[in-house]
């Protein structure tokens, strides 16, 4: 199985890119934020991949970080929802979006992807969430005050920030300071969005 693969990008296409590795190019498809991201990027980059292997097709998908892979071989045990549906969901919510609508039960934010009914969206839930919730407090990302995550993002949406930005950069605080409380992490993605801005 291939793990992890370690090259430079020669092409980004819609819904993929190209990575070259060793001599060998591999077609990877890659949620929209990461393709966003790699169109930018000049180098190597390490990709975490998932080979997905059903009957007659293989496809290989690929994540800049692990937790965006762990997410996706999770959403696809889901019934109903294929790699393709589980990458749509990637290219829309950010993984602390995601599980912040997992946990919270708001099939709203699920529903905006494209292919997500409130069906499906509801099976994500109830297939999901105590799985996540056991996860997450193995972690130690669950307090008796909820998910600093979803607290954090939630905060920074009331202040007008958009749900794509709050999370990613409550996302990106988190991951360097884990243990932050949502007043601290709220305090330092502010700080970090005002730099930016």
């Amino acid at each position: 199985m291939l793990a992890t693969l370690r090259g430079r990008i020669r092409q980004v296409g819609a819904d993929h890119c190209l990575l070259e590795v060793n001599g060998v190019g591999y077609e990877v498809l890659l949620p929209l934020t990461a393709l966003e991201k790699l169109s930018r990027t000049e180098g190597e980059v390490l990709l975490y991949t998932y080979l997905h292997h059903k009957e007659d097709t293989m496809a290989l998908y690929g994540f800049l970080d692990p937790e965006e892979k762990a997410l996706f071989t999770q959403m696809i045990t889901v019934s109903g929802i294929g790699p393709k549906t589980a990458l749509a969901i990637l290219s829309v919510l950010s993984p602390a979006q995601f599980q912040r609508a997992i946990l919270t039960e708001d099939t709203g934010t699920l529903c905006q992807v494209p292919g997500i009914g409130l069906k499906s969206a509801q099976r994500l839930i109830l297939e999901l969430k105590s799985r996540l919730r056991k996860e997450l407090k193995k972690d130690g990302e669950v307090t008796g005050a909820g998910l600093p995550l979803a607290d954090a993002v939630a905060a920074l949406e009331a202040l007008g920030y958009s749900s794509r930005i709050a999370g990613d950069v409550v996302e990106k605080v988190w991951r360097e300071n884990p243990g932050l409380t949502v007043p601290e992490l709220v305090r330092e993605a502010l700080r970090r969005l005002a730099k930016e801005g």
